[in-house]
């Protein structure tokens, strides 16, 4: 009896993740006051219907995201994350998969019968081109991202000495949570920014160089250092080889390539669901460290040493030969 519960709740938990994901959407969470707000005044200051907004109220309430007292709703500290304005806010980090992401997940059969993105069967497009059209959502995606960055590289520069170099690159480094962290640990870097133009003018980064660009198309040959961080996981090998082509050619002899990325074999988390949502969103998958130093290797790099950064992310070191 307890597996078939199991199994039973598990058939319905995304109820769960999609009832907080769409209050942070209609920014209920942001709604609520400091002293608490009635379901009554939410639905006036945000032109909700009451009665769903009310099984709404209390689904959050039973989930732990609020607490009820009198008809006043109030916020806990698990909803306080969820908030616009937190410091260590994860509001567009929690939205990022309940949309797209979603009805993509919902057509896996299509990927497993014939190893295709579902993404790009559903919406004829792959999935950066489709958000890059669409100011909202590709500024929605990269807040998401910033929000998981600034958690996962903070300690970056207590596992890499970065002043060695005189200027560092981040390629494709969307919001700049990374290179912030490397600039402010070591004011004498040039440090650069390096996305789209739409990507890059969103970007709010103190005394860091902004650089519109492709990573396809052509990387500035200005700095002695390069890091790629969770960019060819997004890539299959044929469209990662040509990032990293472009990557050799900026740099000097000698010159260094960080690579982030989730190394199947360092870590001790199965990574398999992401991979399947690689496959399902662009085609790509999680790689092991022996795939990446190929990839390195074929572009013309040389390793020199890898480092575990967090639970599931590796830096892997190479010098362009």
């Amino acid at each position: 009896m307890e597996i078939k519960n199991e199994l039973k709740f598990m058939f319905t938990a995304h109820w769960k993740y999609l009832a907080v994901s769409t209050a942070c959407k209609l920014n209920v969470f942001d709604a609520i006051t400091e002293d608490g707000s009635t379901a009554t005044i939410l639905s006036e200051k945000l032109k909700l219907n009451l009665t769903s907004l009310i099984f709404l109220l209390d689904a959050l309430t039973s989930e732990g995201f609020l607490t009820k007292e009198n008809l006043t709703y109030s916020l806990t500290n698990k909803a306080d994350y969820l908030t616009e304005n937190h410091p260590e806010s994860l509001k567009y980090a929690c939205m990022n998969w309940s949309a797209e992401h979603l009805t993509a997940w919902q057509d896996l059969d299509y990927t497993v019968k014939t190893g295709q993105s579902s993404f790009k069967h559903i919406y004829s497009q792959d999935f950066f081109t489709y958000i890059g059209e669409d100011p909202i959502k590709l500024h929605n995606y990269h807040r998401a991202m910033f929000e998981y960055a600034r958690d996962d590289f903070k300690q970056i520069c207590n596992y890499i000495d970065f002043s060695k170099h005189k200027s560092i690159i981040d390629v494709g480094g969307g919001y700049g949570a990374l290179i912030s962290y490397i600039k402010a640990n070591n004011p004498g870097i040039d440090c650069y920014l390096l996305d789209f133009e739409n990507v890059v003018k969103n970007a709010c980064v103190d005394s860091i160089v902004k650089i519109s660009g492709n990573f396809f198309e052509n990387i500035p040959a200005i700095s002695d250092a390069l890091v790629l961080s969770r960019i060819l996981h997004d890539w299959d090998d044929e469209k990662a080889l040509a990032i990293l082509k472009n990557c050799y050619d900026a740099l000097p002899k000698n010159g260094t390539i960080y690579i982030i990325e989730n190394c199947k074999d360092h870590n001790l988390t199965d990574l398999s669901l992401l991979s399947l949502n690689m496959q399902i969103m662009c085609q790509s998958f999680e790689r092991d460290s022996s795939a990446y130093k190929n990839l390195l290797f074929d572009a013309g790099f040389k390793f020199e040493t890898d480092t575990k950064l967090n639970e599931l992310q590796t830096i892997l070191i190479f010098t362009k030969s």
